[in-house]
């Protein structure tokens, strides 16, 4: 084989193995476009599943998520938080695994800040019989509405949905023709570990308003 040949032959192969250079790295690039479609198609899954999952649980399980404290049973004037009662149905929600650990916190705060609040008004505030107090929503907290379809856990959609490491947030919502539009409920969740769990309700921003009321006479 002459020197000539030779290089023309070296040459061609060189021309090959970079365009198949070229063909690799442009599939590898497809493949990282399509990975993130993906994953986010997959996220969504488990996402509505979590949801729908948690609020079939809490509609069969309608617990009182900040029970008051009476001195007596038969009473009806509330003194604080309930806080035997409180931290038992606490223990229910851990043992779930649908809540991560900082909406566990937060919704402690809530309940402390309750407490506090509670203890600083005037018993005519405090009277049970007198029907929806100050501290609790006229709403149910799970989807800010006061009316819902049976089981419409079932029809839980999300939309919106935007994840950012391991950092989810989302609307929820169900769509039944005819009868409840979409609720546009704002949720967030976050990966501890491998698993999705909820990280905050939009319902329980609302527990803030007590806290910026005036001071309540006292007794």
């Amino acid at each position: 084989m002459n020197l000539k040949y030779y290089s023309i032959l070296l040459t061609l192969s060189m021309a090959f193995l970079v365009s198949c250079s070229n063909v690799n790295k442009k599939n590898a690039k497809s493949i990282e476009k399509e990975k993130p479609s993906n994953s986010l198609n997959a996220d969504s899954l488990k996402l509505t599943n979590l949801v729908r999952e948690a609020y079939q649980w809490h509609m069969k399980k309608h617990l009182a998520e900040f029970p008051y404290k009476y001195e007596k049973e038969s009473d009806s004037i509330f003194t604080g938080i309930d806080w035997d009662k409180y931290n038992q149905n606490m223990e229910l929600f851990k043992k779930t695994n649908y809540f991560t650990n900082q909406f566990l916190e937060y919704h402690k705060s809530i309940a402390l800040r309750m407490d506090k609040s509670i203890k600083k008004a005037s018993v005519k505030w405090r009277n049970i019989n007198d029907g929806i107090t100050m501290w609790d929503s006229e709403a149910e907290d799970w989807c800010n509405c006061q009316d819902y379809p049976d089981k419409f856990w079932k029809t839980l959609l999300i939309d919106s949905l935007k994840i950012k490491n391991s950092f989810a947030s989302f609307n929820l919502n169900w769509k039944i023709p005819d009868k409840y539009e979409s609720m546009n409920y704002k949720i967030t969740a976050r990966k501890e570990g491998r698993q999705w769990k909820i990280n905050s309700l939009e319902g329980y921003t609302y527990y803030t308003s007590f806290n910026n009321s005036p001071t309540y006479p006292q007794q």
